[in-house]
């Protein structure tokens, strides 16, 4: 009898998760995170509250609506806006966007804009070893007396190995995914700027730390899920 109830319970999730698209972003309306982000001294520098304000199931997954609420390591507000989180036959789109910040798009915001973008993409399973898709994202500035260009592409993400993370949420087993970016910034002069990147993703919760390290391998900071319902 203890056997058949352990079936229909393994039954029951696997069916629930395949519901719902991906093993790690499981999603209702209502679902909310918060995050907290430091710098390379462990001094908070700010905090993200998102939520989802609108959920529907569409026939390959599911499109989220989430509104994200930023603020400074005060609490004061700064911005607030909403992100489109999409899943289709068991991947996970992540939105380029969230890799550019407000401030810098708003830089473009006197211009017509426009937007190339590949998407990140995370599967439903993953495997320690894994190579995963890159992505990719170009802003430029139509009818600009100078060219306003830029772009991010993050690529090399591998799947390192297993670990097990605590932050004020709680302790997740977590699979570690590592990558590099690069930016170039056209705005009258070309920068170019190389890091690279560390993310922890666990069962049913997302995305619980990153770390991003400097071109010589130093840590910038880092950002972990504070609080999740």
């Amino acid at each position: 009898m203890k056997k058949v109830v352990i079936f229909i319970l393994v039954t029951f999730n696997s069916l629930w998760a395949t519901a719902q698209c991906n093993d790690y972003y499981v999603l209702n309306e209502g679902t909310e995170w918060t995050y907290e982000t430091y710098n390379n001294k462990n001094k908070l520098t700010g905090k993200t509250q998102q939520s989802v304000k609108s959920f529907e199931k569409t026939p390959t997954g599911f499109t989220a609506i989430v509104t994200a609420v930023l603020y400074n390591e005060k609490g004061k507000e700064q911005t607030k806006g909403d992100l489109e989180m999409v899943c289709t036959n068991g991947t996970f789109l992540i939105d380029m966007r969230k890799f550019i910040s407000e401030e810098q798009q708003k830089m473009f915001a006197s211009y017509k804009m426009a937007v190339q973008s590949e998407n990140l993409e995370l599967p439903s399973k993953l495997t320690v070893g894994q190579t995963l898709k890159d992505g990719s994202i170009t802003l430029t500035a139509e009818g600009s007396p100078l060219p306003m260009k830029m772009s991010v592409t993050v690529y090399d993400r591998k799947v390192e190995g297993k670990e097990t993370i605590t932050t004020p949420a709680g302790t997740f087993e977590c699979f570690k995914i590592s990558s590099k970016s690069k930016v170039n910034t056209q705005m009258g002069i070309t920068m170019n700027l190389n890091f690279s990147g560390v993310e922890w993703f666990a069962l049913k919760v997302g995305m619980v730390k990153s770390e991003s390290f400097d071109k010589n391998g130093k840590s910038s900071g880092y950002t972990q899920l504070a609080a999740y319902k």
